[in-house]
């Protein structure tokens, strides 16, 4: 559960980055867009959206890309990144999977003092 909330900070953290990098193009270029997850990709690393279309025209039917992967990298970043990130930390917060408090040093449970003299 520690890496569903790990990462859904890691995705929120990203969505931050985006929200600061599309608003620094929107001030030095004069208009906003919304960046989507295929021009983030585009943006960090070219070549393997490439290769990854390809191998996937290769080997994978036609319409498999045309029809799920690319409407997913039209997704806009921003939205895709906050619902991830909030989904990975509800998942990773769940009570009903939390061990005991008291296993591998949690927190005791609280002890009961004994009187002493006269009450």
């Amino acid at each position: 559960m520690v890496a569903f909330r790990a990462l859904g900070w890691l995705l929120l953290a990203l969505a931050v980055a985006v929200v600061v990098h599309d608003l620094l193009t929107w001030w030095s270029e004069g208009s906003y867009h919304f960046s989507t997850l295929g021009s983030l990709w585009a943006h960090l690393d070219p070549g393997s959206l490439g290769s990854a279309q390809t191998s996937a025209r290769r080997h994978l039917p036609g319409s498999l890309w045309n029809w799920t992967v690319r409407p997913f990298l039209a997704l806009p970043t921003l939205p895709a990144f906050l619902v991830l990130g909030f989904f990975l930390l509800w998942l990773g917060n769940r009570d009903g999977d939390r061990p005991d408090p008291s296993f591998l040093g949690g927190s005791r449970p609280s002890r009961k003092r004994r009187s002493r003299g006269l009450s």
